[in-house]
């Protein structure tokens, strides 16, 4: 999935591997997981499959590799995008963890008390990305895109609320069922 994300990415224009993984902490990493370390063989991959090129490029004394999509890429990306989408099933590990939690034997009041702080401080971060994104101005031939993510914001904000809540009723019911 990594490989279809940078060529997303790169479909507007060229990027450092730096550059791109900030666009993807600010963006497709409330979603879907793109560590950094799975960035790098992914841009080998897709180098050595002809879907991107990368050249370098001098600034002072540091050289910059800058990626962009090739039309084998952006066919690659095109396919994939263009599929009916699928469902699929919530993979979030603090759910998972919630699920085994009844065999801790410590506090659970602490660790559901400090992933809501968590939360809330995903949620302002999102928020403050609407923001931003709320005064932007972009292109005509950018509005499409725009829009859709856009939209994929709204969704985390929206699950981000919903957890939020969602784990605030399961810490108040676990302190009803199980008083100290």
């Amino acid at each position: 999935m990594q490989d279809k994300i940078i060529l997303g990415f790169l479909a507007i224009r060229e990027l450092s591997l730096y550059d791109m993984k900030k666009a993807m902490e600010q963006s497709t990493a409330f979603f879907y997981n793109a560590s950094s370390g799975s960035i790098h063989p992914a841009l080998k991959k897709l180098e050595n499959s002809g879907s991107i090129t990368v050249r370098e490029e001098t600034q002072g004394k540091r050289v910059k590799k800058l990626y962009a999509r090739t039309e084998a890429g952006a066919k690659v990306f095109s396919d994939w995008i263009e599929e009916p989408l699928k469902l699929s099933t919530i993979k979030d590990e603090a759910v998972l963890r919630l699920f085994f939690l009844g065999h801790q034997t410590g506090t659970v009041e602490n660790q559901l008390s400090s992933y809501l702080t968590e939360l809330q401080l995903q949620r302002s971060a999102m928020q403050g990305l609407m923001a931003h994104f709320n005064q932007q101005k972009f292109p005509k031939e950018l509005q499409h895109i725009a829009w859709f993510q856009m939209r994929t914001l709204k969704f985390g904000l929206d699950y981000t609320d919903f957890f939020l809540q969602w784990m605030s009723e399961t810490l108040e019911d676990y302190q009803q069922t199980f008083p100290k």
